[in-house]
């Protein structure tokens, strides 16, 4: 879901695949987008990467066991805490005893935000559902949003009872807190479809953004409200109109190739339906924080930006 370019972490709108295998690449960017290429943005000394054109991939996993996750502390010699959030598994002289983590997913998260305690560490180990001759994938993560969702992961796999095909989907978040502050970052999601044979093994390709970074454009102050924009028609339709103008400057600041599709598809669904109207009013504002967000982030490195 991101990569380092020129030594800062860059969030990134569709999925990166690395690799050690010059025909593995070649392959994935046939089934995804893309073009393979030196492997300068980070990831375990694999030598290719591929900037793919997929927010979601369709994917196989092999049960509930494909689902590998722990709680991690690392210090300065390695882990110091692993557990599976009620015992510890590592270290070995502590394998068994209770860990002391709090049962809830907050008062954990708070915990390792302060140092105290561990962090999420998952590992999905998977298939190329088009392609699943090229081998095992692994997606290794330390998203709390991921964590959340893995008691009903492993049910749906299990309720499959066997192989299951899933979408692996790095998801469009935006929101304004309750100080008036605009979020915007992407998490991963696993949606479970079903067994094969009965899915479709990679759905038809959507011309979305591209992951490539796109050359440094100036810095330049954000315009922090749109101008007006309006519902494409009075009915209650799944599109909106939306001011690609801003859309393209958020880019820049970015430092991607095109936000307008990824934008404009996750606001047409939120502002969809009776509440359309108020929604948009409040999305203007939201849409026209994403560039001030993104420049503050390379200004300062603003955390709120993933």
């Amino acid at each position: 879901m991101g990569r380092l370019s020129e030594g800062r972490p860059q969030a990134l709108d569709s999925w990166r695949v690395t690799t050690d295998d010059a025909d593995v690449a070649a392959r994935v960017a046939s089934f995804l987008g893309g073009e393979p290429q030196p492997n300068e943005g980070g990831g375990g000394g694999l030598a290719y990467e591929v900037l793919t054109s997929r927010e979601s991939v369709r994917i196989l996993l092999d049960g509930h066991a494909a689902v590998a996750a722990r709680m991690v502390l690392r210090g300065s010699k390695g882990i110091i805490h692993g557990c599976d959030g009620v015992e510890f598994l590592s270290p070995e002289e502590r394998q068994g005893q209770p860990c002391g983590c709090p049962p809830l997913l907050e008062d954990g998260k708070l915990a390792a935000r302060d140092g105290r305690g561990p962090m999420p560490s998952v590992d999905i180990t998977f298939q190329i559902a088009a392609a699943p001759e090229l081998g095992l994938f692994h997606f290794m993560t330390a998203s709390w949003q991921m964590a959340a969702q893995l008691s009903d992961l492993t049910d749906a796999l299990e309720r499959v009872n066997g192989p299951a095909v899933c979408d692996l989907t790095t998801e469009l978040v935006v929101y304004t807190t309750k100080a008036g502050r605009g979020v915007c970052y992407r998490k991963p999601v696993v949606t479970v479809l079903g067994s094969p044979g009965t899915v479709a093994p990679e759905p038809p390709l959507v011309p979305g953004p591209r992951s490539a970074p796109a050359p440094s454009a100036p810095r330049r102050k954000a315009t922090s409200a749109p101008e007006s924009t309006t519902p494409s028609t009075p009915e209650s339709r799944h599109s909106v109109s939306v001011d690609a103008v801003l859309l393209r400057r958020a880019a820049q600041v970015l430092g991607t190739g095109d936000h307008q599709e990824t934008v404009v598809a996750a606001l047409s669904e939120v502002v969809a339906g009776r509440q359309q109207t108020t929604e948009l009013t409040r999305l203007r504002v939201q849409v026209g924080r994403i560039a001030a967000i993104a420049e503050q982030a390379l200004h300062g490195g603003d955390s709120s930006l993933t």
